[in-house]
């Protein structure tokens, strides 16, 4: 897999938030580095149960996906 540059990634994450928002258990998705130094998408997700873990690919556009559980968002 070729190395991506962090504005790839972010147009990547922005088209997977797209198709996953209108999903229940969608919270958000964020940009990590993985154990490898390569970039990864991260998305959040409600808890364990949430439908979207069903549509959320492990690999989008050549980029790692994880998934993370987090929650529903709060205001501080």
């Amino acid at each position: 897999m070729a190395a991506r540059t962090s504005a790839q990634v972010e147009k990547a994450k922005r088209k997977l938030i797209k198709l996953l928002a209108s999903e229940p258990g969608f919270v958000g998705a964020g940009i990590s580095r993985g154990a490898s130094g390569q970039y990864e998408i991260i998305v959040l997700v409600k808890e364990a149960s949430s439908p979207v873990l069903d549509k959320t690919p492990s690999e989008w556009e050549g980029i790692p996906v994880r998934t993370q559980i987090g929650g529903v968002p709060r205001e501080l």
